[in-house]
């Protein structure tokens, strides 16, 4: 869950936005000044900042001053009066993240919000991926995670496509890992020390999209006080991610045919065309020959988006890839959390997750973990720390094949809990969460011995 700081000194704003951004799904602190907002920046973890420009004491550029001071990265987000329009240029240039003229839509405040926390989310996950990257000479895409025949036929597929300049449209359900494969074909290109830029087409508001594609011209409309580049001119030399393509609004679709053929974008307000250099990734759930059908999509867009196609199997396709993505999305869990005491998950857990469908896919799989180790209160994660839907499960497919890795997991699992609990059986079934039958079946079944601990 994101956390926004909301620092305004009329209490009415304050409460208002705080309302809303709950209703939103984020977490939210309030400040009535500057200096309180810096005591907040001190004791909690903040992911967002929308602050106004004019207060009492220290001005929302004061704060912007000390955040960046600081060195923390974090985005911010500028209220403004019409009084105070300059001040808020000037902030824009000191780095802030956005501005909004008061008095604004609540649509639109929560529109920049997405926006600014899901490109720090991007440049975070970017720089981490990056990273990954720069330690593997072979350049077998590391962020990928598993090993079955369908990610490496994933991984032989972004092999070939990475390099080339081609438009690409990825296909899949929804939480099958689309916006990370973009970002794999970026770092794998020629294009990956510049900018990856992405949209989500379902979270901008329909009079916004030329605005947040093509960027507008000052006094393009109420509120444009200043010129501002879209994302394809912040892309520029990079990547440009259209999420969930098929939301996008058949307005804007014909505008972006335009943009694809000719290389040059006009902003808002301007007849000026301005050269673009960007790589154009697309991605859906949605079947978009259907929606051709129904005149939802524009065909002539379609083939110029599905140059090159990369098709995400879904997670219940490739089971014997649950382990491995487990394992890592425990150890990203239990960093963020704090919760190094997590030494794993129990023996039974693994089975249980194996036979689960996942409706929602790799995300609900990360979800999954990431709640079971805020709810473990032991050093092995069981199955009643699982979610419901998890826990309940789904019936399992008719065959199922352990995989060799969750065999020597399991009997790792069973060894490290042996060697906490020397001869003391009731705490190591305490610590799995299983009972004695099982737990004697597993150790006859990988021949361990409380003597034999190696």
């Amino acid at each position: 869950m994101s956390s926004i700081l909301i620092v305004d000194d009329e209490e009415g704003m304050r409460k208002s936005l705080a309302i809303l951004f709950r209703k939103e799904g984020y977490q939210v602190y309030q400040a009535g000044s500057g200096e309180d907002a810096v005591s907040l920046l001190s004791d909690k973890e903040i992911d967002l900042i929308v602050t106004d420009m004019r207060m009492d004491g220290m001005s929302g550029a004061d704060l912007l001053d000390e955040v960046r001071r600081t060195g923390v990265k974090m985005p911010v987000i500028i209220m403004t009066a019409y009084g105070t329009i300059d001040s808020a240029v000037e902030a824009m240039k000191k780095g802030a993240f956005d501005y909004i003229t008061k008095p604004f839509e609540y649509e639109e405040i929560v529109h920049r919000v997405r926006k600014a926390i899901q490109s720090a989310e991007t440049d975070e996950e970017v720089g981490t991926m990056r990273a990954a990257a720069a330690e593997v000479v072979d350049n077998d895409f590391p962020m990928i995670i598993g090993r079955s025949l369908a990610m490496a036929d994933i991984k032989a597929q972004l092999k070939k496509i990475a390099n080339t300049d081609l438009p690409v449209l990825i296909t899949g359900e929804t939480g099958t890992g689309k916006n990370l494969l973009a970002k794999a074909i970026h770092l794998n290109s020629p294009r990956f020390a510049r900018p990856f830029k992405a949209v989500n087409c379902t979270s901008v508001p329909e009079h916004l999209f030329e605005s947040e594609l093509f960027g507008h011209a000052k006094g393009a409309f109420t509120g444009a006080v200043m010129e501002r580049r879209g994302l394809f001119e912040a892309a520029k030399g990079g990547t440009i991610l259209l999420d969930e393509i098929g939301s996008l609004p058949k307005s804007v679709q014909v505008k972006l045919l335009g943009v694809l053929q000719d290389n040059v974008i006009r902003k808002v307000g301007s007849d000026e065309e301005v050269p673009i250099d960007s790589r154009v990734l697309a991605a859906t759930n949605v079947d978009l020959l259907a929606a051709i059908k129904r005149g939802e999509f524009r065909e002539d867009l379609y083939y110029r988006l599905h140059v090159l196609n990369i098709h995400l199997p879904p997670l219940r396709n490739h089971r014997e890839d649950i382990f491995d993505l487990s394992e890592y999305f425990l150890s990203v869990c239990r960093s963020r959390q704090n919760k190094a005491d997590i030494a794993g998950f129990g023996p039974e857990v693994m089975e249980r997750l194996h036979n689960y469908d996942f409706p929602g896919n790799v995300r609900e799989l990360y979800n999954i973990v990431c709640r079971a180790v805020a709810l473990a209160e032991t050093s092995v994660i069981s199955c009643e720390d699982l979610p419901i839907t998890a826990h309940a499960g789904s019936s399992p497919p008719a065959e199922i094949s352990e995989t060799r890795a969750m065999k020597e997991w399991e009997k790792k699992i069973i060894i490290e809990s042996i060697r906490r609990h020397p001869n003391n059986l009731a705490e190591v079934c305490r610590d799995l969460g299983i009972g004695r039958t099982t737990l004697w079946r597993k150790m006859k079944k990988y021949n361990i011995s409380f003597e034999d601990r190696n």
